[in-house]
């Protein structure tokens, strides 16, 4: 049955909240407390629920407590539910959108009031493990007590299967015919459990995404196909410079473009960090508003718009940034001098006199430069801006970022903001800023309309906010037993942390991690694993030079490293522990996937390399060859992945493929430069992605079983993909590769 109404939009919660009721539906609203959470996972919470309609048919409409952007929570998400409630998994129909609750905090801003919906750092499956695990099993208890009391038999001598409850002696209710009464009922936390890992049938099966069919039919999914009644489209022009100031704009010939309403100027917005800084969180623009894109793209044409550069301010050239990162960790009277922020992040032992006495000591220099993330959706927003509030529909990682700003901008409570999100196409980050909904915000409150903010790809480009570049040089020394016994890591970048609470941290006795902040006005922010594959870059092409100078084989050498297998507390984001064990078991299986010891013909190499991200553990062997021009071939890959309990093996499998090529193809092509405080990559013509042709022919993944509590997936695979890749490269040619886009250096 097609419960979708007819109308532009899915208007998120009011929509689900009207098509349960529909035919007699009848919707479970569930509010638990904590204690059911405390019980089951050693964890306190204060409030969660879930949103599952069980129609008359015994069909069900679900709606995902986390959006998508690629990381398949949508289905992943559902198929915990789906277990405890013990629902036959072919009779779910999903929602489009996902509704967002909110209450207020101590502080008046808006929280999650149920399931924590951001998507970001791969947390969505672990956040709400316990979640939809305890709303799908105290749903389940409600139906048997209902059917109990119809039989008037004990609770206890009941089962569920597949969407039905079933009396000892053979007969049998279906969801359906118990739901309206069954959710008056009131149950117990106590009464309520959850199942052994041994009676699981949905969890650890590949189940195909839920929308694939919508997708790769063209099917309006995303936040870019959104309509809304009554809404305009803008197109902004905006600065291509820093801080750029508008000198001119043509608006009358722009008006004069058939559909054309109005030309609006935007000003700057940005927000006080309250240490004397600020940061921007819409840049200015002139928007171009009409009754279709179209017509608001021709008249954004017609601006014939005129910007001049910015104010001079601090370091607005990529390539002289990098310059400066070279000579802090190169040159210590420089740094000392140079009065920028230097940081000794993490210390044990001694490393620097460790490293005078070593038997052998090797010194390397690693370079990454700005990453776009050139998300496939360019970004897009729509804003109904109303005196008794605002409704937003967007693709968003943080709902509730978009229901705190947008209500302070326009002064009134959070909760007064609807937020229905949509599937994203990408974010790796950047759909963590606030941009692109402002701008609608802005233009829906000022004529009074809903309105559509549009972006091109020009702008997504133009106006990123970047990963940071980074110079990291490692100092490394080995005993005359070849072991690693000292390890100095000083890295030089524009924001963020070096992840140097992972691996080799803790299994090298004198470690010494330290970082200078070198402050730029070139926009940054974070970026698919922000950090991690920068840091792996570094630390498993280090241990790789190691293996070689010890004349010892890549993969034994690190096996060595991690002996003892040991579990040690881990400071850094994505879990309190770091495995030593897990990490070599992933070595170990990609490895002998590749056939590691099998020789290659010259010209032919493998590389390994692996790496500790969000709680997760990831390892890749690539195989490349490389000819005497330095014409590459990337051949085949294999990876495995240790990332808790497998809910979903099917989408693991493509999370590690699809992440891995992305690494790749960051490792390869990914670089923005910046001159004279101008994005000069503007488009694809000037940033190359991997073509199918140049990517691995076949990518291997095997996932590790695990009892533990699954974690992350959407971003290990990214890790290890420039490392193994530099590091096969040598084994195929003898040259090592210590700064990215590798495409600089070698011809694909």
């Amino acid at each position: 049955m097609q419960l979708h109404n007819k109308a532009p939009i899915d208007p998120g919660r009011r929509h689900f909240l009207k098509t349960s009721a529909y035919g007699g539906a009848l919707l479970f609203s569930l509010t638990l407390p904590g204690k059911l959470l405390a019980a089951n996972s050693g964890k306190a919470v204060s409030q969660w629920c879930v949103y599952v309609s069980i129609r008359p048919d015994n069909s069900v409409l679900m709606a995902s407590p986390v959006m998508d952007m690629g990381q398949h929570m949508k289905t992943a998400g559902p198929m915990l539910l789906a277990e405890e409630l013990d629902l036959d998994w072919s009779l779910i129909e999903f929602t489009d959108t996902c509704p967002a609750y909110f209450k207020l905090n101590d502080d008046g801003r808006a929280e999650y009031a149920y399931s924590y919906m951001n998507t970001g750092g791969s947390h969505a499956l672990r956040s709400n493990w316990d979640y939809m695990r305890g709303a799908g099993a105290t749903v389940r208890r409600m139906l048997l007590e209902e059917a109990a009391s119809r039989w008037q038999v004990s609770v206890d001598k009941l089962r569920t299967e597949k969407s039905r409850v079933y009396h000892p002696e053979g007969q049998s209710f279906t969801y359906g015919e118990l739901a309206e009464q069954a959710a008056q009922r009131h149950v117990s936390p106590e009464k309520v459990t959850l199942k052994s890992r041994e009676a699981f049938t949905i969890i650890g099966t590949d189940r195909t995404t839920v929308d694939i069919d919508k997708m790769v039919t063209g099917k309006p999914l995303f936040g870019i196909d959104a309509e809304y009644p009554g809404m305009l489209h803008a197109v902004i022009a905006r600065s291509p410079f820093i801080d750029g100031q508008l000198v001119s704009h043509n608006a009358p010939a722009a008006k004069r473009i058939a559909g054309v309403k109005d030309v609006i100027v935007l000003k700057r917005q940005t927000e006080d960090y309250g240490n004397g800084t600020t940061k921007q969180l819409m840049p200015p623009g002139v928007a171009v508003v009409a009754d279709k894109l179209w017509a608001a793209m021709q008249g954004k044409n017609a601006l014939a718009i005129k910007w001049r550069a910015g104010p001079e301010g601090m370091n607005q050239d990529s390539e002289q940034q990098l310059a400066e990162f070279h000579r802090l960790v190169s040159d210590p009277d420089y740094a000392a001098q140079s009065g920028f922020t230097h940081n000794v992040r993490l210390s044990e032992g001694d490393a620097k006199q460790a490293l005078t006495e070593a038997a052998d000591a090797l010194d390397a220099t690693y370079e990454i430069p700005l990453f776009a993330h050139a998300c496939m959706e360019p970004f897009n927003c729509i804003a109904d801006v109303r005196e008794d509030g605002a409704t937003i529909v967007v693709g968003h990682q943080f709902p509730e970022k978009v229901a705190n700003n947008v209500a302070t901008t326009l002064g009134i409570s959070p909760l007064k903001v609807e937020v229905v999100s949509h599937r994203m196409g990408g974010g790796f980050g950047r759909r963590w800023e606030i941009d692109f909904v402002l701008e609608a915000v802005m233009l829906s409150k000022q004529l009074n309309k809903p309105v559509k903010v549009t972006w091109m790809r020009e702008d997504t480009l133009e106006q990123d906010q970047f990963a940071p570049a980074f110079v990291m040089r490692v100092r490394a020394g080995l005993d005359e037993n070849k072991k690693v016994v000292a390890w100095h890591h000083c890295q030089a970048q524009t924001r963020g942390d070096p992840r140097d609470s992972c691996f080799p941290f803790k299994l090298v006795p004198n470690y010494l991690s330290e970082h200078y902040d070198y402050p730029s006005q070139i926009a940054t922010g974070p970026w698919r694993a922000p950090g991690h594959m920068q840091w792996a870059f570094a630390a498993e092409s280090m241990l790789d030079e190691l293996a070689y100078q010890a004349k010892e084989d890549p993969l034994a050498f690190r096996l060595k490293l991690m002996q003892p297998h040991t579990a040690y507390p881990h400071n850094g984001y994505g879990g309190d522990i770091i495995d030593s064990g897990r990490m070599a078991e992933c070595y170990a299986v990609a490895a002998k996937m590749a056939d590691w010891n099998r020789p290659r013909e010259k010209g032919v190499g493998l590389g390994i390399a692996g790496h500790f991200t969000f709680g997760s553990y990831a390892a890749f062997v690539v195989e490349v060859a490389m000819d005497k021009d330095a014409n590459l071939q990337v051949r085949r890959a294999w990876g495995a992945i240790d990332c808790g309990i497998a809910v979903n093996p099917n989408h693991i499998e493509n999370q590690m493929q699809g992440g891995f090529i992305d690494g790749l193809s960051a490792a390869l092509f990914n670089k923005v430069n910046v001159a004279g405080g101008e994005i000069q990559t503007k488009n694809f013509h000037q940033l190359r992605l991997m073509k199918m042709l140049e990517a691995p022919t076949d990518i291997q993944v095997r996932v590790i079983h695990s009892e533990a509590s699954p974690t992350g997936v959407g971003e290990p695979p990214i890790g290890p993909a420039a490392a193994a890749l530099a590091n096969a490269i040598f084994a195929a040619s003898g040259k090592r590769l210590r700064r990215l886009p590798f495409a600089d250096a070698v011809r694909i």
